[in-house]
This record gives C-alpha cells, structure tokens and sequence, in this order.
C-alpha cells in the first residue's frame, strides 16, 4: 500500500481532536488496523468513517471499549444477516420466476 493513501495518526487524531490513546485503544481490541510504515503508525481511508462513529459512541454517548467491542461484533453480525437475506431474497425471485410465480 502507497504512504500517500495513508493519513498518519498523530495528524487525523489532532484534526479530529482525539487522543492517540484511545485510537491505539481501538486497534488494541481489534476495533480497527493501523500501518506501521518506518515506526509511524497510519489510518488507512477505508477505516476512517469506523473511527468516528466508535468515537462518537465513546465521548457522546459514554459507551467504554467493552460496549463499542458488543456493538461492532452485533453490527457485523447485522452486516452478514442482512446480505444473507438479501442473497435469500434474490434466489427466492429466481425460483418464482422458474414457476411463474408473481
């Protein structure tokens, strides 16, 4: 991966006016990965909506680490139910389809 594509986590933590700490936290518990290029610890871009919305939760709405941890592992769970259904939905078109069902 490019440095270029990465945004470095002293800048995105100063911009967003958090603590290092709690990002380090985050990747600590498995929340979200950082790159490690030459020593310095990065955000890659796809993980930065995550980081806002877990510190959200955590400052706005006093959620410690151990409740954003059961609420990323049931969004993920709601993540993976949802494309099921919608897998499910797709074939049970086809099949209606197949028996000229409406």
């Amino acid at each position: 991966m490019v440095t270029e594509q990465l945004i470095a986590l002293g800048s995105f933590c100063g911009h967003q006016g958090l603590d290092v700490s709690f990002v380090l936290a985050l990747q600590e518990r498995g929340l979200i990965e950082l790159v490690i290029v030459q020593e310095e610890r990065f955000i890659r871009p796809d993980h930065i909506v995550r980081v806002e919305q877990l510190a959200r939760m955590h400052y706005d709405l006093e959620i410690n680490l151990e409740g954003l941890e059961a609420i990323s592992h049931l969004l993920e769970r709601m993540e993976h139910l949802q494309s099921r259904v919608d897998d499910l939905q797709r074939r049970l078109r086809r099949f209606g389809e197949l028996e000229g069902l409406p």
